[in-house]
């Protein structure tokens, strides 16, 4: 059985080979740390290589694959999960690399620096998504290198229309084991829309000003839970 996992959890890539974990850590785990869209933009860029002084920025390396196989280009990661970033430290370790080859960023937090080539895992939220490339894009150079990797099932038609509006044009590759690539180049006459993220709202009868960024539960609207205890604390302070 543990042979079995080892061989599940190995990411065999032109890169090289790796063995992943993911977190939190169960018994009988049934889920590979990475998907065919991990190892799909792998090959790709192997077929295209990147510049040995590539500035490299990857968004949404679930577990660390990208940021593994990747990790001599020193690339910045940016996530919204600290069980994202956690295993990303733990997967550089257990192959042998330095965990300062990696650089870890927030959602949040300002980029440091321009990129010429962005690798995007795409999200489940598109709000999140949309947040993501309006703050990307001040930091493209103008002949960024874009590719968003998804499985096919996970990528709906909004998604092109997103990167059209707020990036540039696309190309979408062939399906390879479920997996798609869509490849993006930057348009720099391009008028971006403002950022709507994160929503800020006064809540009725309180003194909370309320912020809703891209990826929370709810981002809309306050969800009941959310109000009933915000209006109990209220009242109490």
């Amino acid at each position: 059985m543990q042979a079995m996992t080892l061989q599940a959890n190995l990411l065999s890539v032109p890169q090289g080979q790796f063995h992943l974990t993911r977190l939190p850590k169960r018994e009988r785990e049934l889920l590979q740390p990475f998907d065919a869209a991990d190892e799909y933009v792998l090959t790709q860029l192997a077929e295209q290589p990147l510049l040995n002084n590539a500035s490299v920025l990857i968004l949404n390396d679930s577990f660390g694959a990208l940021a593994v196989a990747l990790s001599a280009y020193q690339p910045y990661v940016v996530s919204d999960s600290y069980l994202s970033q956690q295993a990303t430290l733990i997967n550089l370790a257990e192959n042998g690399l330095s965990c300062d080859s990696v650089t870890l960023l927030t959602s949040l937090a300002q980029l440091p620096t321009c990129f010429d080539t962005v690798l995007i895992k795409l999200p489940k939220n598109l709000g999140l998504l949309e947040d993501q490339l309006l703050r990307l894009r001040p930091y493209l150079t103008p002949c960024a290198r874009l590719i968003a990797a998804g499985m096919v099932k996970h990528i709906p038609s909004s998604v092109w229309r997103l990167f059209e509006t707020i990036i540039g044009p696309t190309e979408t590759s062939l399906a390879r084991k479920k997996a798609r690539l869509i490849s993006v180049t930057v348009n720099p006459k391009l008028d971006a829309p403002s950022n709507p993220y994160p929503i800020y709202y006064r809540l009725e009868n309180t003194v909370f000003l309320i912020a809703n960024h891209a990826n929370v539960f709810s981002r809309d609207k306050l969800d009941i839970g959310t109000r009933f205890f915000l209006t109990v604390f209220a009242s109490k302070t």
